[in-house]
């Protein structure tokens, strides 16, 4: 772990990290500049005054601090917790989709995340599985997982948009699950996120949602998911056994919980992908 330092920029739009210090200590950190940070505690407590607001921060309340202003911090000795850095253009882009609008400005966000509602465990959840994985880093799945993490950070939070996000939707016809499957279809590997493919249906996320579960009777992410695993098996029937391992396929097309892709192979095609990949003589 590191030792607790300033925020600074996010060096990806995403980025999360675990921090710790050693002994008890007040310090300032400055301002993010063009970045939110999530102080999540994971053991003991820190107050944060940070834009005229102070928050406790312990197991039932993470700090939010907004890009800018200096942030005074004071924490006791062993204090350590999750760091999630935010760029403020990758937020205000994740908000515009889920809106089907343009924002003026990226969001002021509550000064703090409660953590003991299930949506604030949950994405606490998230993150702390993020520190150690990754994920974050995967050519396929690293847009999708950050938007993720976004959208659910907009819908555990308050902020000028959450009662526009809390609306219901009304869903549309068919062409807009039709125009995101063939793009899929297209371009299987492209490491779309939801809100891209929802720029190709021409609709809003939520709107695309609905659209899916009303045609496709599934997801977004679910539907993508599907069309990869049609891929996957193709390759592993076409290739070759000594040259091929099954992770290795599975990670190319985004799977990165190889015992999940097996059980999702064998559920579908009813036999597992080593089975597929040796060929029928090893049925």
């Amino acid at each position: 772990m590191d030792e607790l330092g300033g925020t600074g920029p996010a060096p990806h739009p995403v980025g999360v990290q675990e921090n710790s210090v050693a002994e008890a200590r007040h310090t300032r950190l400055p301002e993010a500049g063009t970045s939110y940070t999530v102080a999540v505690p994971v053991h003991g407590a820190v107050e944060v005054s940070h834009r005229a607001h102070t928050v406790e921060a312990d197991a039932a309340r993470a700090a939010v601090l907004q890009p800018e202003g200096d942030s005074d911090m004071s924490f006791g000795a062993g204090f350590s917790c999750y760091l999630v850095t935010i760029d403020t253009g990758k937020l205000k882009d994740v908000l515009e989709h889920r809106l089907g609008h343009t924002v003026r400005r990226p969001p002021d966000l509550s000064e703090s995340l409660d953590l003991r509602t299930p949506a604030g465990r949950a994405w606490a959840r998230v993150a702390g599985l993020l520190v150690s994985s990754p994920v974050l880093r995967h050519p396929v799945l690293a847009d999708a997982v950050q938007e993720m993490l976004l959208a659910r950070l907009l819908l555990a939070l308050d902020h000028p948009y959450r009662e526009e996000l809390d609306a219901p939707v009304h869903s549309w016809g068919p062409g807009p699950a039709r125009r995101m499957v063939d793009a899929i279809e297209a371009s299987p590997r492209h490491p779309f996120t939801v809100a891209e493919l929802s720029d190709v249906a021409g609709v809003s996320v939520p709107v695309l949602r609905e659209c899916c579960r009303r045609h496709l009777d599934t997801s977004p992410t679910q539907q993508l998911r599907s069309i990869r695993l049609t891929r996957a098996r193709r390759e592993l029937t076409e290739a070759d056994f000594g040259w091929t391992s099954v992770a290795g396929v599975a990670s190319g097309w985004g799977f990165t919980n190889t015992g999940r892709f097996v059980a999702d192979f064998e559920n579908r095609y009813g036999e597992p992908p080593w089975q597929t990949l040796r060929g029928p003589a090893y049925a």
